[in-house]
């Protein structure tokens, strides 16, 4: 797969914003909602432990955890590179056929299918 990584957010506020709209929903039930409370939310964590009924320390340790969580499983699944990569070949077909370029087009989708051949 070949992987543009001009697509992947460089910031790391949208990175957390991916992460979570991919593997936020396969965190545990409290490290999903001090993340969110924390990141989404933008609350302190003073009023994330507030909310969730914790010590600062433990609303820290829940979007700690979150965070490490949904990082490893980007590793494991790789959902946002792959994500990139696919947002990447649409921009390359996409551009082509602005400019009008027919064959750049068809040579930008058929790497992709050979790309998506290749992944099964």
């Amino acid at each position: 797969m070949s992987l543009n990584t001009e697509v992947l957010p460089v910031d790391p506020l949208a990175r957390r914003a991916l992460l979570f709209d991919f593997y936020g929903a396969a965190l545990r039930e409290r490290q999903r909602r001090a993340f969110q409370l924390h990141h989404l939310e933008d609350l302190s964590l003073a009023e994330c432990a507030e909310e969730l009924a914790c010590s600062r320390p433990a609303a820290l340790l829940l979007v700690r955890r979150a965070e490490r969580a949904m990082e490893e499983m980007e590793s494991a699944v790789g959902a946002i590179a792959q994500h990139a990569s696919e947002v990447a070949a649409w921009q390359g077909l996409h551009g082509a056929l602005q400019r009008g370029d027919l064959k750049a087009a068809l040579e930008a989708a058929d790497a992709r299918l050979r790309e998506l051949e290749a992944d099964v």
